[in-house]
């Protein structure tokens, strides 16, 4: 009897029909859709209008549903493309917190204006992905929601369901850095009261590998997260490392106090490495080969310790399957202190301080660094202390905690 084009004629994809059956048509001429018979049966009646209303709204919410399983469609295509960031440098909460919080918003995008992402090629794509990403946990939050308010073609309702969501990610953001940073002040003074008062007796057991496993974080924001044991890697670099003369061999002047050279000598040593691909300042892919040596406690670092971490680097530059300009090392060397007698480790941190990596003593394919306990629990400190101050987290009375009970504390991840 009469029929006219929808709202939704022009929606790429998407294609509706809408038929209505009533008795209150019959009164419609076929000839003439403007002619009724009576004034309540009419383009201008409330009846109509009423219709046009409640169909408009039905077929909005269909249409939201297809762009929402459309939108769903295009996640899974641009997840399995790597479209998405893959945060190598967070913990897993937040990296997964970071991917979820993206997908949200890319689905809100979607149901609010399809054509603003339809028509990206591959490269348009990531680059996209990753501002809005980037601008999602930054100080620019509001941004964000201005830029998309003025340039989509958005509703109330959108309007609104974006800037529920950029809130809630800036709340989000803001918990889940309080609870990492809490759990990691509270890992540094467990720490200091192991290598204060506990550290001969403590770093005598194995145990102490786990908590090193645990909280790679110490090391620097960036071994948040060195993945799992690669056994091959592990294996390989170990058997180099045994390779460098004296490398087992502890005297005197290696000793903090050399009255305690027995109690030394039944410590061990700490060793961790990892292989994980990373990406460069071009967005390149390569694989970075971590190395962590953790001297035991009752030594002091020295410049025998700094040629021996030299002589690794060149054993490793000499191994074939380590000459691609696709594999970077990083060497890191702990220890309780550094000796005061240490000439060349103090001349070399000196050399490198202005390239604002503390404790890095050589750079290139192969960097090293050279790190005490108490500098990285200083460092923690004064990089996150504007936050520390003010969440003034309650301090522990450690004192009456036994070796073991600390131990077994910080064997549970902190990141």
């Amino acid at each position: 009897m009469h029929k006219k084009l929808s709202t939704f004629n022009n929606k790429a994809k998407f294609h509706v029909s809408v038929y209505a059956s009533s008795s209150w048509a019959d009164d419609f001429d076929p000839g003439d859709p403007n002619l009724f018979v009576s004034a309540e049966n009419t383009t201008q009646s409330k009846v109509w209008k009423n219709l046009l209303e409640y169909l408009a709204e039905k077929t909005r919410a269909i249409y939201e549903d297809f762009l929402r399983e459309f939108a769903e469609e295009q996640i899974i295509e641009w997840e399995s493309n790597g479209v998405f960031p893959s945060y190598p440098d967070e913990d897993a909460d937040t990296a997964r917190w970071r991917t979820e919080n993206i997908k949200e918003l890319i689905r809100n995008i979607y149901v609010a204006d399809p054509t603003v992402l339809n028509s990206l090629n591959a490269k348009q794509q990531k680059i996209i992905v990753r501002l809005l990403d980037k601008l999602m946990i930054s100080n620019e939050n509001d941004a964000l929601l201005e830029i998309l308010e003025s340039v989509l073609d958005l509703d109330d309702q959108h309007v609104k369901s974006l800037s529920e969501q950029l809130q809630r990610t800036t709340l989000e953001h803001i918990v889940s850095t309080i609870e990492v940073l809490q759990k990691r002040e509270i890992a540094i003074q467990k720490l200091r009261e192991v290598m204060n008062n506990h550290y001969k007796e403590v770093l005598e057991t194995p145990d102490l590998q786990k908590v090193i496993e645990a909280n790679t974080w110490l090391f620097g924001s960036q071994y948040s997260i060195l993945g799992a044991e690669e056994d091959d890697f592990i294996s390989i670099a170990k058997k180099f490392r045994d390779e460098i003369p004296d490398i087992h061999t502890i005297t005197e002047d290696d000793l903090e106090d050399p009255k305690e050279i027995d109690g030394v000598r039944k410590q061990v040593d700490l060793f961790l490495a990892r292989k994980v691909p990373e990406y460069d300042h071009t967005g390149n892919e390569y694989y970075k080969c971590v190395i962590i040596e953790i001297k035991r406690p009752g030594i002091a670092l020295n410049d025998k310790h700094l040629r021996q971490i030299d002589e690794y680097a060149r054993v490793l530059s000499r191994q074939p399957e380590y000459q691609s300009d696709l594999i970077k090392f990083e060497i890191i060397l702990v220890g309780r202190t550094i000796s005061n007698g240490s000439f060349d480790i103090k001349n070399r941190l000196k050399d490198n301080e202005d390239k604002g990596e503390y404790g890095l003593v050589s750079t290139g394919k192969h960097k090293r660094y050279v790190k005490s306990w108490y500098t990285i629990f200083n460092q923690f400190e004064l990089t996150n202390r504007y936050l520390l101050d003010r969440l003034k987290t309650k301090r522990e009375d450690l004192s009456g905690k036994t070796s073991n009970q600390l131990i077994a504390d910080l064997q549970q991840p902190n990141q």
